[in-house]
């Protein structure tokens, strides 16, 4: 009788919460659905991390290429995130991909080759590499032609993406347009 009595009070939003505070099973569903929630926010927050990782592996790859004649301007590097922008369709702000570039920068005295080796763990799809080495080849035509030393630069990082000098110049070419 007194459960008939308590069911009769759930009409009462307060009365039914406190009802499903004393159920087991609506507890741990609700811990299940956090925990579920937390797992997914989890893998989101792992996806877009590397992600991020993979666009500043672009952005490093220009950054090489453009920086490969040893001087770096700030309209070269407004240029580089202006047309990484463009190439990214404008998903990345141009204030986050400048930070990209410099951080970039700050790993350039490792080398080009083992900054070319770098970047290809980071990027380990072959399309990717192929997407990579467009953008930079792009970079290396701002100037109105790729110097020796931009070439050489793009050449490193085909080296350590598994594609051959011809391959390269393919690349190199759409690049141009």
């Amino acid at each position: 009788m007194a459960e008939v009595k308590r069911l009769g009070s759930l009409g009462n939003v307060a009365a039914v919460q406190e009802a499903l505070a004393q159920a087991d099973a609506y507890k741990e569903m609700l811990e299940r659905e956090a925990a579920a929630k937390a797992e997914a926010e989890a893998q989101h927050a792992a996806a877009e991390a590397h992600v991020g990782a993979q666009i500043s592996a672009l952005v490093e790859a220009a950054y090489l290429v453009a920086s490969a004649d040893g001087r770096y301007t700030s309209s070269e590097s407004d240029r580089l995130v202006e047309r990484v922008g463009a190439l990214t369709e404008n998903k990345f702000a141009a204030d986050h991909l400048a930070a990209m570039a410099n951080d970039a920068q700050g790993r350039a005295s490792e080398g080009i080759d083992a900054r070319a080796h770098a970047i290809a763990e980071i990027l380990p799809d072959p399309e990717l590499r192929r997407a990579t080495l467009l953008v930079a080849s792009a970079v290396a035509w701002l100037d109105g032609g790729v110097g020796q030393k931009e070439g050489l630069a793009l050449q490193s990082l085909a080296r350590a993406f598994g594609f051959s000098i011809d391959e390269l110049h393919k690349i190199m070419g759409q690049a141009h347009g």
